[in-house]
C-alpha cells in the first residue's frame, strides 16, 4: 500500500502532543502539508515535523498530493472542514468530538459518502490493546454475563483562557470528555443505549458544564453509570460487572506510549492482574485509518455508522441534561 499523504487542519495541541508524533512512528504515513491560520504556527509545525509545506487550511485542501487530512480545530469548525475536505477529495481523520450534533454529523458523512472519502473520528483510546483483551475475556466467560459497566474520567480545570472553558466554542466536559465513556459503555457492551439520563453542574466561573453524571440502558438490562469531570485529580478507569466476576481497566483512555497497563480480572478464583506492554493508540488509529484506504465502498466504512450512533446518544445525552428527565432513544 502506498503512503498516505497527510495534511493538517490547524495546529492544536493535541496535534503536536500526540498525533503528529505518532504520524511520525508508522510507516503507512507522512506529514506533507502543515495548515494554520497563524502563519508563524503552520512554519513552526512544518519544521518541527518534517513537512515539505505549509500554509493556510485552503492550501492543504488545494494540495493535489494530499490523500487526507487531519482536522483538529475547535469541534464548533469541525462539521466545516469536514464538508470542505470532502469536496477536495480528502480522507477524512477528525479529532473526537467530530462533531456537536447529529445534523452536522449526518450532513458530513453524506457528504463523504457523496465524494468517496472515508471519515473517522478520532476516539484513539479504542485502538488501544488493552480493550481488544477485555473484549476477549468477556466472550471466554471470564465474569460471566455482564450486567453493569461503570466509568469515569476526571481531570484537573483547564488554565483560564482554554477552549474548554468557552461556551462559544463547545466548550465543557459534555464535548470535551463525556464521549469516552460513552463510546466505552457501547464498545465493551457491544450495543447501543435505549435509554438516557444525564445530570450535570456548571462552572461558577465560565459557565461551561464542568461536570456531567449519565445513566445508560441497554437492550439486555445492562447499566451504564458514567462519570466525567474536571475541577479533580486525575482518574481515567472503568470496570465492568458481571454474574461471576469483575474486570478493572485501570488506565482506560489517555495512556502514554511509555506506560504499560494493568487489567485487573477479579473472580471467585481470586484477582489476577493482567499487564500489557506500551502501545502507541493514536499511532495505532493512524495505521488502521491507513489500512481503510486500501479499497472497498466507501458505504461499506463500519467507523461512519459509529460516529453517527454515538452522536446520536450525545445528542440524547444533551437533550436529557435540558429537560432533566430519562429520554428513551426510541423515541426520539
Amino acid at each position: 500500500m502506498a503512503v498516505v499523504q497527510f495534511g493538517l487542519i490547524a495546529c492544536s495541541r493535541v496535534a503536536r502532543r500526540r498525533f503528529l508524533p505518532a504520524l511520525q512512528g508508522v510507516d503507512c504515513a507522512r506529514l506533507a502539508h502543515v495548515g494554520s491560520r497563524d502563519a508563524a504556527k503552520a512554519a513552526g509545525y512544518a519544521e518541527e515535523f518534517s513537512s515539505p509545506k505549509f500554509g493556510d487550511y485552503t492550501a492543504v485542501l488545494a494540495d493535489p498530493d494530499l490523500d487526507a487530512v487531519y482536522i483538529s480545530t475547535p469541534p464548533t469548525l469541525h462539521a466545516e472542514w469536514v464538508q470542505q475536505a470532502a469536496a477536495a477529495g480528502k480522507h477524512v481523520l477528525c479529532e473526537k468530538p467530530a462533531f456537536t450534533t447529529g445534523m452536522e454529523a449526518r450532513a458530513a458523512v453524506a457528504a463523504c459518502r457523496a465524494n468517496g472519502v472515508r471519515l473517522l473520528e478520532g476516539y484513539a483510546f479504542k485502538y488501544h490493546p488493552q480493550h481488544a483483551r477485555v473484549r476477549a475475556l468477556i466472550a471466554e466467560g471470564k465474569i460471566g454475563t455482564p450486567r453493569f459497566f461503570s466509568a469515569e474520567v476526571v481531570y484537573p480545570r483547564p488554565p483560564d483562557g482554554d477552549i474548554r472553558l468557552q461556551s462559544e466554542l463547545a466548550g465543557g466536559v459534555l464535548h470535551d470528555s463525556a464521549g469516552y465513556p460513552v463510546a466505552a459503555a457501547m464498545m465493551q457492551l457491544g450495543a447501543a443505549p435505549i435509554s438516557v439520563s444525564c445530570e450535570l453542574s456548571r462552572d461558577a466561573v465560565s459557565g461551561v458544564d464542568d461536570a456531567v453524571a449519565i445513566t445508560l440502558r441497554f437492550p439486555k438490562g445492562e447499566v451504564a453509570q458514567l462519570y466525567a469531570a474536571f475541577g479533580g485529580s486525575y482518574r481515567s478507569r472503568y470496570t465492568i460487572a458481571g454474574t461471576l466476576g469483575r474486570i478493572e481497566v485501570e488506565r482506560a483512555f489517555a495512556v502514554p506510549t511509555d506506560q504499560s497497563v494493568v487489567i485487573n480480572v477479579e473472580t471467585a478464583a481470586g484477582v489476577e492482574k493482567i499487564t500489557l506492554a506500551p502501545a502507541d493508540q493514536f499511532g495505532l488509529m493512524i495505521a488502521e485509518f491507513c489500512a481503510t484506504l486500501g479499497g472497498g465502498p466507501v458505504s461499506a466504512n463500519p467507523y461512519e455508522e459509529e460516529l453517527l450512533q454515538l452522536q446520536t446518544v450525545m445528542d440524547a445525552v444533551a437533550e436529557s441534561a435540558r429537560q432533566q428527565r430519562t429520554l428513551n432513544l426510541s423515541t426520539l
